[in-house]
């Protein structure tokens, strides 16, 4: 029976902006991405019959809309594939909580099983395929660090940081994508990304300028309807991290720190003033390309 074992990581954004909406209904998006360590584990294996999904998280779908399961639907359709596969999800990134957790098993689930069904396909085919399941799913390909243009799907790659200690902080709260777009006046931001500055830095390699030119579109509409978010990002700065920010459409807020001492003692203080907050410590990731 073949298997194989995937690493799905999670994402921040560094940046994130937004300009016009597009006749698809989407809307043109400029942000710089980054993967974090933090990781689910998608394990595929060649069983059973046609797809089966088997999360680890009783509250997400395990049937056609989980994200995983669609693209594994998407390959067999497209390629006339008649073998079956059970894929079983180990979830350690939070859902709905702007990291991108199911895009990113999504992605691996589209490579791993290309590469079980042995069914050779070039970076443009996978580009293309992944943009069909999700506009996060084709930065998740590859990761470490990119500027994602279009609906997410246009990529540059960029300098990954030097790997650098973090702190998440997920509220107890959901926030809707859908609704994040609707009630953002693209018209009336108050601060928009420098994002021509955060490449630089990312080139430099330059970690506290990285940690400076945090800014994200939706953080002032977030912090309005859910003040926790703000004062989180504010916690966070006031006990020493040196950039802090909302990731996606909220609520996590992520916090850059020197070391990992230093993370450890922020989420700890974080969690006693407010022990509805999930904390962790990561760090920024690149795999080798």
């Amino acid at each position: 029976m073949k298997e194989l074992r995937l690493n799905a990581y999670a994402k921040i954004n560094l940046t994130l902006d937004v300009h016009r909406r597009r006749e698809d209904g989407y809307h043109e998006i400029e942000t710089v991405l980054h993967t974090v360590a933090l990781h689910d584990t998608v394990v595929l294996r060649e069983t059973g019959q046609g797809i089966s999904v088997n999360c680890s998280d009783p509250s997400l779908p395990q049937d056609q809309r989980n994200l995983v399961y669609r693209t594994a639907q998407l390959l067999k359709e497209t390629f006339k594939v008649e073998r079956s596969v059970e894929i079983d999800l180990t979830k350690r990134i939070p859902a709905a909580a702007g990291m991108g957790g199911g895009s990113s098993d999504a992605a691996v689930t589209l490579l791993g099983l290309a590469q079980m069904w042995k069914l050779r396909l070039d970076r443009r085919q996978l580009l293309d395929l992944a943009a069909r399941v999700g506009s996060d799913v084709p930065f998740f390909l590859f990761g470490g660090a990119a500027l994602a243009r279009g609906r997410g799907e246009k990529l540059q790659p960029l300098n990954p940081m030097p790997a650098t200690w973090m702190v998440l902080a997920r509220p107890p709260l959901e926030v809707s994508t859908p609704w994040a777009y609707r009630n953002l006046d693209v018209s009336s931001l108050r601060r928009r990304p420098e994002t021509a500055k955060m490449v630089g830095a990312l080139v430099r390699e330059d970690v506290a300028a990285v940690g400076q030119l945090v800014c994200n579109v939706f953080e002032d509409l977030i912090v309005t309807a859910h003040s926790i978010v703000g004062e989180l990002r504010d916690r966070m700065r006031s006990l020493g991290a040196f950039g802090a920010g909302m990731t996606g459409t909220g609520p996590t807020v992520f916090g850059f720190v020197p070391n990992e001492a230093a993370a450890r003692w922020i989420a700890a203080e974080l969690s006693a003033v407010d022990r509805g907050v999930d904390t962790m410590v990561t760090r920024t990731f690149a795999e080798a390309r």
